[in-house]
């Protein structure tokens, strides 16, 4: 989770949400996901590293919208 000066991120309060809703079998994300925060230096960085390990990126705007990128859209297809 991520918090800076007490307040969770966008991405952090979205996968908690994710948590809830799987724990109710009704989450609308990959089962394995990385949820990031869109809009910083490293969102390109950190979607490349979670399609590296075969995780979908969950990335998460400040106004709490989600875009599902599947690791193929990331590194290209047939790419490891």
């Amino acid at each position: 989770m991520t918090v800076k000066n007490g307040v969770q991120s966008p991405a952090s309060l979205a996968m908690d949400e994710a948590i809830e809703l799987a724990i109710e079998e009704r989450s609308p994300y990959p089962e394995q996901s990385a949820f990031i925060d869109a809009d910083t230096p490293y969102t390109d960085r950190e979607m490349k590293r979670a399609a590296k390990n075969g995780y979908a990126s969950v990335v998460v705007s400040a106004d709490g919208s989600t875009r599902v990128v599947p690791p193929e859209d990331v590194l290209g297809p047939g790419l490891p």
